[in-house]
């Protein structure tokens, strides 16, 4: 499903694309790319969403990041209460 940043809304759940250092078996390094899994919890009108990170951090989701759509909220009206 793609939607664009602006759809997104509380509750949906995104994955976030990180890039981060591994250490390699031969004491060298190696950038790997994750998938983070997160949902949003909160939006404001005008500024970029709040995702919360499977880690309990929080970020915004950033036009340069990569991102997907996991799942959109059921219960949308609910949430956002």
């Amino acid at each position: 499903m793609t939607i664009s940043i602006d759809q997104l809304g509380i509750g949906d759940i995104v994955e976030i694309k990180y890039r981060v250092w591994r250490k390699m078996d031969n004491g060298g390094e190696d950038i790997v790319e994750r998938w983070v899994s997160a949902h949003i919890c909160r939006r404001d009108s005008g500024l970029r969403p709040m995702a919360r990170l499977a880690d309990g951090q929080l970020t915004e989701i950033r036009p340069f990041m990569d991102w997907r759509l996991v799942s959109r909220a059921r219960m949308r009206h609910a949430l956002a209460a």
